[in-house]
């Protein structure tokens, strides 16, 4: 747990302990052996991948569904199903990637409990989830807080990212670093990433109803649990689907 000056005045959430203590009292011992064995065994593209999905099966996906959005190969939301999530999904708008992630899927003998879709999060329709994530792919929009507003909207318990920490030294060091790559990007015609302002962003998870449930830093990066403590503001769901982006 953190005290809130270390996520930018986003209140813990009240009763959360509770709620994550009943999650694991009904929770399948299998299931926690055999996410450490995944965790351990999986070719996780960042350490910060691998936190989050032992974070997130310490919190307890038992008969929950979660939602991936920006899945890439599927580590992380065939590693859900497998850590006991009744039903995964992952989206990505990378083609080949979703097709590699249905091939671990299966070899994983989950294949029939995770949808994998070639969408984009950005624009395409969400469908509601208990859980959804956000691994190291808000930073790659350039309308960050948009994503956010979108995806959040389909969290019905719980919500977690992991972003670049735009907060203190770390912060002040992403800064520098990250307008030398924009720079870096601009000059050679590659795709960039974007620095998103993390407190704004947790203003956003806040509005919606959910509270910080855990928050760390790992190296550059933010990583960020929230949990549902109230609903949704009144046509929170409809105003956000109101600004899809088209392509």
């Amino acid at each position: 747990m953190v005290t809130p000056s270390d996520t930018g005045g986003l209140a813990e959430a009240s009763g959360c302990v509770d709620l994550v203590a009943e999650r694991r009292e009904t929770c399948d011992c299998g299931d926690d052996a055999r996410s450490g064995e995944y965790s351990a065994s999986a070719d996780w593209p960042a350490d910060v991948s691998r936190l989050l999905f032992e974070r997130l099966a310490e919190l307890g996906l038992q008969r929950r569904s979660v939602l991936e959005i920006g899945c890439g190969y599927g580590r992380l939301i065939v590693g859900s199903v497998i850590a006991g999530a009744a039903r995964g999904t992952g989206i990505d708008i990378d083609a080949d990637a979703i097709e590699a992630a249905r091939t671990r899927a299966r070899e994983a003998g989950v294949g029939e409990r995770v949808r994998l879709a070639d969408e984009d999060g950005a624009s395409d329709a969400l469908a509601p989830h208990d859980v959804v994530v956000l691994d190291r792919v808000i930073c790659c929009e350039p309308d960050g807080e948009l994503l956010v507003r979108r995806s959040v909207a389909a969290a019905d318990w719980a919500y977690a990212i992991t972003v670049p920490e735009t907060r203190g030294v770390r912060g002040a060091w992403n800064r520098v670093a990250y307008a030398g790559d924009a720079v870096w990007s601009w000059l050679t015609r590659q795709e960039r990433v974007y620095l998103h302002d993390v407190t704004r962003l947790e203003r956003l998870i806040g509005e919606a109803g959910f509270r910080v449930h855990r928050a760390e830093r790992l190296g550059k990066w933010h990583l960020g649990i929230y949990l549902r403590t109230e609903p949704p503001p009144d046509g929170f769901r409809l105003s956000v689907k109101s600004r899809l982006r088209r392509p």
